[in-house]
């Protein structure tokens, strides 16, 4: 039964081929036209960019890493990937500012050149493909060239912008800080000048630290003596003797003191001389504490005060560094052309010889198969139409 069909299939395809070959061939014949005489030939201009990535992605009181990380965040061109740059090549000012310099008003609308522009990225690259086809060669090559152009300087004014709202506020921020800067280096001299600062009373802290340590060995050797003549006298009242001695005992001076006594009497005299000494050792020692401990607090006070105003005058400082450093930067950056050091031409645009359309072989081949199923549709069409009709004749007789 299907092979009855398809018989049938194909007797109505072989009778209806001329009707086929007609139809295919009108389509050709129509396709030719169209291909060769009605559409002009298009050709297809192309530069390509290569593009860089300038941004980044660019160091106690004020933390100076930030200051430092604010001013390079103020001062650098964002990020640019290939996928932002591709969106810029087709911002209306790219594509106004081509319109103009072409005097193409009369051609072109901002969003109609935008249509015509074709962009292409290369895979794992940097580069950027601008595209147009036109039925002028010439004019193809001359709008992708000028928008490429356009495309760099416009790049090039946004950075300079950038930088001179940048430069501008960095510029007013140094006064600033240099102000704060001489502030505190006054505040610094003044306090410096003051008398008993901490250098001097780190002196006279260090002066009675030698001091007491000078009284301490004294008293220490004069603790040995008293030691000795308290054995003296005990051993010296082991014996009794009731004649008198003369005993040359060396004076506070040069001069010696002669004095008659027994050996006991000068061994106590001495001994009285030598606990009056260590007497008074231990209340200048006590007195000689005292002053240090209100010297260590006095110039604790002093050093805390004078360290508070160093770490401003610290501070101020590098913050104004910072800035004077950033500065000449952004004085270099406002002069430098961002878009010619990020964005370079690797090839410029030219009139094309080789036309890219309309392209005639597959255009005669989409013919041929339309042709081709069209003409087939026809076939079974008209056979049904006819097959039919004639059943219903029969079937009214």
């Amino acid at each position: 039964m299907e092979e009855i069909e398809l018989r049938e299939l194909i007797e109505i395809l072989i009778k209806r081929k001329k009707t086929i070959a007609m139809i295919t061939l009108v389509s050709i014949v129509l396709a030719s036209i169209f291909s060769f005489i009605v559409l002009k030939p298009t050709y297809e201009a192309k530069m390509v960019l290569m593009t860089s990535d300038l941004g980044t992605n660019g160091q106690n009181g004020l933390d100076l890493a930030k200051v430092d990380e604010m001013l390079n965040l103020m001062s650098q061109y964002p990020d640019m990937n290939l996928e932002t740059y591709r969106q810029q090549i087709k911002s209306p000012e790219v594509l106004s500012k081509t319109i103009k310099d072409l005097s193409l008003e009369d051609e072109y609308t901002i969003e109609g050149l935008s249509q015509r522009i074709v962009l292409e990225t290369v895979k794992d690259t940097q580069l950027i493909t601008i595209k147009m086809e036109h039925t002028d060669p010439e004019e193809a090559a001359l709008v992708v060239n000028t928008l490429g152009k356009n495309f760099i300087s416009f790049v090039t004014e946004r950075a300079k912008a950038r930088a001179a709202k940048t430069f501008e506020y960095v510029q007013t921020q140094m006064e600033v800080e240099k102000e704060k800067y001489e502030e505190s280096l006054i505040e610094l001299k003044e306090l410096l000048s003051q008398p008993r600062g901490a250098k001097e009373l780190s002196l006279e802290l260090s002066s009675s630290f030698n001091q007491i340590t000078e009284y301490k060995s004294t008293l220490n050797d004069l603790e040995v003596k008293r030691d000795g003549l308290f054995k003296a006298i005990e051993k010296a009242a082991s014996y009794s003797s009731n004649k008198g001695s003369v005993v040359a005992r060396p004076n506070l001076g040069d001069s010696f003191n002669i004095s008659f006594d027994d050996s006991n009497k000068v061994l106590a005299v001495d001994l009285a001389e030598t606990e009056g000494r260590i007497e008074s050792l231990n209340k200048q020692i006590l007195d000689l504490q005292k002053h240090i401990e209100e010297l260590q607090v006095e110039y604790q006070d002093k050093q805390y005060e004078e360290d508070v105003v160093q770490q401003k005058v610290d501070i101020s400082k590098k913050t104004y560094e910072s800035f004077v450093s950033k500065y000449e930067e952004l004085r270099v950056a406002e002069t430098a052309k961002v878009g010619e050091l990020s964005i370079s031409i690797i090839s410029s645009a030219y009139p094309p010889t080789r036309p890219v359309g309309p392209r005639k072989a597959l255009n005669l081949a989409i013919s041929l198969v339309l042709g081709l199923m069209i003409g087939v549709f026809v076939a079974f069409f008209a056979e049904y139409w006819e097959s039919s009709g004639k059943e219903g004749k029969l079937s009214n007789d």
